[in-house]
């Protein structure tokens, strides 16, 4: 198994140890990555279950956005490669009142290659 796969695993089950002792997030969020510019953002609107990555910055890299879901599948990805200025979207379909835990990172858009130092804090809400 690739050592960035690896990596990414145990950022993922880190993230949900911590939703596990986390408290219901408000439904309709948003988070960047973990830079003080916010090069990359995604946000979640729970009504459709509606996922949109942003690139902010013209640094290079591609944003990310990484879920979870309920029945353990995950990370799932959201690539943005389009560049600074663009969003990309993604429409879901999980239960109403499901959950969803996701976080934001920058990444190398053509091996798409998850960079787990520039992901942001995780956040769970719900559709």
């Amino acid at each position: 198994m690739p050592t960035a796969r690896k990596a990414l695993l145990i950022a993922a089950a880190a993230g949900i140890l911590t939703m596990a002792g986390a408290s219901a997030a408000a439904a309709d969020s948003s988070r960047c990555t973990a830079d003080a510019g916010c090069a990359g953002r995604a946000t979640f609107t729970s009504y459709g279950e509606v996922f949109t990555v942003f690139d902010q910055l013209a640094d290079g890299h591609s944003a990310v956005a990484l879920y979870w879901l309920p029945d353990g599948s995950g990370p799932h990805l959201i690539w943005n490669s389009n560049g600074n200025g663009t969003s990309v979207t993604a429409n879901l379909e999980f239960p109403e009142g499901a959950w969803v835990t996701y976080r934001v990172c920058l990444g190398e858009g053509g091996p798409k290659e998850v960079l787990l130092s520039t992901c942001g804090a995780t956040i769970t809400d719900y559709a």
